[in-house]
């Protein structure tokens, strides 16, 4: 099991590389829209789509990364009263029962939003903006996909460390995003 769970990580783990390496070119692609319609009159409705573009893969790659790292949003106000062991199998029914359910329906429905949008040759409104964005629009399924591998890994995680009754920490990777 920690080796599938450990294979899962690995997928998110290069999903986020992928989000960070967009978040850098985002940074500079927003320096140069800046620089340019402040300076050179040259701002362009593309460039802007593009920025969104980019912006929504950071953000949807970077799921399933960071549930792995138990780096999300959580409420731990009530969970902080119960044991480790206790949190621990809240934390596996939740994500069984709520968490990879959800993302089941958005990847179907990702999917169907994606391909509508390459059937119709969806483009900008206007047609100033980016042609083809169904592009964009499919990077809904795959993030919610890659966001339930970091699910499933960190479940089994969780399963063994509730196997040799461990702490909610062994369910989760504390090594950074570009070590192994």
């Amino acid at each position: 099991m920690e080796r599938t769970a450990d294979i899962l990580t690995r997928i998110c783990d290069y999903a986020g590389r992928i989000a960070a390496v967009c978040m850098v070119g985002l940074v500079f692609l927003i320096m140069y829209d800046v620089v340019g319609r402040k300076f050179f009159a040259t701002g362009s409705v593309m460039i802007q789509d593009l920025q969104w573009h980019i912006h929504g893969v950071v953000a949807m790659f970077a799921f399933g990364y960071t549930y792995t790292r138990n780096a999300h949003v959580r409420i731990d106000v009530i969970a902080q009263r119960y044991s480790p062991r206790f949190r621990l199998w809240m934390e596996l029914l939740v994500v069984v029962f709520l968490v990879i359910p959800f993302f089941l329906v958005i990847a179907w429905y990702g999917y169907t939003f994606a391909e509508r949008a390459f059937v119709r040759g969806e483009g900008a409104n206007g047609g100033r903006g980016l042609p083809h964005r169904w592009i964009v629009k499919s990077i809904v399924p795959v993030s919610a996909l890659l966001t339930i591998a970091g699910c499933v890994a960190v479940c089994l995680r969780i399963w063994t460390a509730l196997r040799r009754d461990g702490t909610i920490h062994d369910a989760f990777i504390e090594r950074p995003l570009w070590k192994r």
